[in-house]
């Protein structure tokens, strides 16, 4: 039967009979709706313990960040932010639920989320308030200084050797009421770890910046030291520690959940800040390379080495593993980075002639000394470095040694399968086991 119209008791119409079945209603459709909903629900209960309660715009922001950052995960669409359909989807269930904490939830993402989003909620928001205030729908005490952060100033906190530092940025809500902008004034810290690539490694809300810098002071006695920055300079940290998390998986591995959670409103109090500031050292060329192995053999450090051919090798490889496998400074070392470039970088990418091998740890620390003297460290630390070599020269001759960790540029370069045991013995036999 085609297409058309049957009619029953003269005039009155019935309904088109198509010649395939009605599509029926799909159950798991059903079941995801009901589960979104139950979601969304709580979320809302999530905003009136939280959001309803909350006196300052700081807890709101922090509660709609660790929101966005359950979602964050989720694969998006071309050109989507991650986790953006359900956001959208939540937007629209508050919007279409209109309570208290509907609009707290919606000023709360706008402060924080990602542009479309924020735009949308802040649409959101304003028609649920345009609609006139219904009994018991009264705005947040935050209302209106949500998302107006300013930074104020920017300081960095260090370990001796630079491997890892705490980004301090104070802000301010202008115009909060009650105690004003001293009440409302707090820190962003995020940690970075420079051993990692300079990713963020966690991140949290803390006190007004005085009473922030004073707790870190604290730790100056136990080799932190603090300096401020600009805040251009400050965003540059900032910008380069969160690309660099996104890119490392190491990072990723031992990344606490609190920098998650402080994701979407760390990327919001950047744009508070001005244009990124280049930090660093410049990109060291051959020429530079070759001039800095050249100054090192010219060094005191190295006089005890200058009548062995391969300690130009064993230098060009320092300063590769520290700048086309690190942060890009030659003369930055630190126990850590001691231990990391005998275990791991050497025995998996560079090759050397067995009689070389017997160089790596005394060339290393002769080398550290004199990066050591370069970046005045003291005389502690440096002693530190080397009782970390020391301690890594038995596991060093046994990891050169192991053929199946050696990655494939460094099989083809060697021209031989793995040697394993014979060759763990060979340079076990040839590594000195203290430094002179």
């Amino acid at each position: 039967m085609g297409l058309g119209t049957r009619k029953r008791n003269g005039d009155s119409p019935v309904a088109v009979v198509p010649d395939e079945p009605l599509p029926l209603a799909d159950a798991d459709d059903d079941r995801r709706e009901a589960v979104t909903a139950r979601l969304f629900d709580g979320v809302l209960r999530s905003a009136r313990s939280h959001l309803l309660r909350a006196e300052q715009p700081l807890a709101a922001e922090v509660w709609a960040s660790g929101l966005l950052a359950v979602w964050h995960g989720l694969p998006a669409g071309p050109g989507d932010e991650p986790g953006g359909g359900f956001i959208d989807a939540l937007i629209r269930h508050a919007q279409a639920v209109g309570t208290a904490e509907a609009l707290a939830t919606l000023l709360a993402l706008a402060a924080v989320a990602p542009g479309r989003a924020a735009a949308e909620a802040r649409t959101a928001a304003a028609a649920i308030q345009g609609e006139g205030q219904r009994p018991g729908l009264a705005a947040p005490a935050w209302v209106g200084t949500v998302g107006t952060a300013v930074p104020t100033e920017a300081w960095i906190g260090s370990d001796v050797y630079g491997d890892q530092e705490i980004v301090i940025l104070g802000f301010v809500h202008p115009g909060q009421a009650g105690g004003g902008e001293t009440e409302s004034a707090h820190s962003i810290c995020v940690l970075v770890d420079h051993n990692q690539g300079g990713a963020a490694k966690d991140a949290y809300p803390a006190a007004a910046l005085v009473q922030t810098l004073a707790r870190w002071r604290d730790a100056e006695g136990d080799g932190i030291g603090l300096r401020p920055v600009s805040l251009p300079e400050a965003a540059a940290r900032l910008t380069d520690a969160l690309v660099a998390t996104d890119f490392s998986e190491a990072a990723a591995a031992g990344r606490d959940r609190g920098l998650a959670d402080m994701r979407a409103l760390l990327v919001s109090r950047l744009a508070t800040l001005p244009p990124a500031e280049s930090t660093g050292v410049g990109e060291l060329d051959h020429e530079g390379r070759e001039w800095l192995v050249a100054e090192f053999l010219g060094s005191p450090e190295a006089a005890d080495l200058l009548s062995e051919p391969g300690v130009v090798d064993v230098c060009h490889s320092l300063i590769a593993y520290r700048c086309d496998y690190g942060d890009g400074d030659p003369l930055r070392w630190s126990p850590t980075l001691a231990g990391l470039c005998l275990l791991d970088h050497f025995p998996v990418k560079v090759s050397l002639e067995e009689p070389d091998l017997a160089l790596v740890p005394p060339v290393l620390a002769a080398w550290v000394t004199f990066a050591g003297r370069r970046r005045g460290l003291s005389p502690a630390a440096v002693t530190r470095i080397l009782d970390a070599i020391d301690d890594c020269r038995p596991d060093f001759a046994v990891a050169m040694g192991d053929g199946s960790r050696w990655s494939p540029a460094k099989r083809a370069a060697m021209g031989v399968e793995p040697a394993g045991v014979e060759l763990a013995m060979a340079v076990a036999t040839a590594v000195p086991a203290a430094r002179g």
